[in-house]
């Protein structure tokens, strides 16, 4: 059979005149099996919601049944399996531990209780409303599963024993020997399984109340459409009102169950939003992203353009119309695609170069961030060298100059000593870049270390 080998704790050490005593750093094997541990109990299932309806109230007495079911009960934890103990060693040279029982499995969740079904309710008359008799209650919920029990570990049948160890040849000066002594320990109890979470009480069912025979016409409160078709055609939008009260069950048959806020129907308002494309750039360019459009139950009309493009744009608002007219845009990703182009000239010509990989330029803002940072000597004489930092602020717009998709930083024209730009000297260039365009910001950094 399989056996597992470690070391026992430190001990005093042997005496080598022969007297028995506790072995010290000697291996621990087990004997038999541990226990198997025990399966956690399945979850119980959750409850059914109940059917929604929606009715329209003449007078006559109605019942309407719309609970939810029950949740399930968790599934008990297995309980943990017993060890084989048969087989004990006797009489060997090592310690011994006795297999240890197996765990108890966890109990189930038990199931959440189902919904119930909201009712919906037209009507002419409100005390009509008292004709109607509602059990909308949530179901109950199902109770966590028993944890498994762990099983007894094995006992020792021999808590101890000595083995006698001679050293040398008999009869001769270096000839000894001493007893040492090796013990058996009980194997552990496996642990009880934790006990099932019990689910959560369904919620009980809502009722709504409109005022009106007349079916409520659909709304479209949110949508998203892409720029060109929005450009093409305005979108419709259209919300209905509701205002939530207290004191459902006084508004319906005695014995009712319901959610106690209810809603009651006020209005509807309506919207239109439409795309006038000023931008210096075709609408074609950025014809699938999207424009994402609202509009408030107090009828104000909402618009955002999705994150994959940047727009500067303004609106306009009258009469349940908004226009929204923009005036530039760029991709989002295009926004960031600075690359570093170098340091070149040196004294009040130093330069450095920055390249718009992506020719936005003329679209974003730009502004530059720059740290600056010169040493004395040579890197490769002084390994402890040390930079000072000469300049941390933006560098003045008078400074930046564009020319195609290429920003030059005039360095050596900055407010400060010209003297660490002297040709030879070693500096560190950190650039951080900062692009807008109307509410949309983004940095890039960029650094640079060698010689001017």
């Amino acid at each position: 059979m399989p056996l597992s080998i470690g070391l026992a704790a430190t001990l005093p050490l042997p005496n080598l005149n022969g007297c028995s005593m506790v072995a010290w750093a000697q291996e621990t094997r087990t004997y038999g099996s541990h226990g198997s541990n025990g399966r956690s109990g399945r979850p119980g299932r959750d409850g059914v919601p109940g059917q929604s309806q929606t009715t329209v109230v003449d007078g006559a007495f109605t019942r309407f049944t719309l609970t939810g079911s029950d949740g399930e009960n968790g599934e008990n934890g297995e309980n943990g399996y017993r060890p084989r103990c048969g087989g004990q060693p006797y009489d060997v040279s090592y310690n011994l531990r006795a297999p240890s029982g197996g765990d108890g499995g966890d109990g189930g969740r038990g199931g959440n209780g189902g919904n119930g079904g909201d009712l919906t309710v037209y009507f002419s008359d409100r005390a009509a409303l008292q004709q109607l008799l509602v059990d909308a209650a949530g179901g109950r919920s199902g109770r966590g599963g028993r944890g498994g029990n762990g099983a007894l570990g094995c006992r020792c049948d021999r808590r101890d024993w000595d083995i006698q160890t001679c050293t040398g040849t008999p009869g001769q000066p270096d000839y000894s020997c001493q007893n040492i002594r090796y013990s058996c320990r009980d194997g552990h109890s496996g642990n009880s399984g934790d006990v099932g979470r019990d689910g959560t009480v369904g919620v009980d069912g809502q009722l709504s109340i409109v005022n009106q025979l007349e079916p409520l016409q659909p709304e479209t409160p949110t949508t998203s459409i892409s720029l060109s078709s929005l450009a093409s055609q305005p979108v419709q939008l259209s919300r209905n009102l509701w205002v939530e009260k207290s004191g459902a069950k006084a508004l319906l048959s005695a014995g009712s169950q319901v959610n106690d806020i209810y809603r009651e129907y006020t209005g509807r308002v309506e919207g239109s939003v439409s795309l006038d494309w000023q931008a210096p750039r075709p609408l074609g360019s950025f014809g699938n992203s999207q424009v994402r459009a609202e509009i408030q139950p107090g009828g104000s009309l909402m618009a955002a353009f999705s994150d994959d493009l940047w727009a500067d744009y303004t609106t306009r608002q009258q009469d349940g119309q908004m226009t929204i007219t923009v005036s530039n845009a760029v991709r989002a990703s295009e926004a960031t695609r600075l690359a570093w182009g170098g340091v070149q000239g040196h004294g009040a010509n130093l330069k450095t170069v920055v390249l718009d990989l992506a020719a936005e330029s003329a679209y974003v803002n730009t502004e530059f961030r720059l740290t600056l940072k010169v040493a004395n000597g040579d890197p490769r004489d002084d390994r402890r060298l040390r930079y000072v930092t000469v300049y941390d602020d933006v560098v003045p717009a008078e400074q930046v100059s564009l020319v195609g998709n290429r920003f030059e930083l005039a360095l050596g024209r900055l407010p400060i000593d010209r003297q660490p730009f002297s040709q030879g000297t070693y500096g560190q260039v950190e650039i951080t870049a900062v692009r807008s365009l109307g509410a949309n910001s983004a940095q890039q950094s960029l650094s640079w270390q060698g010689q001017f």
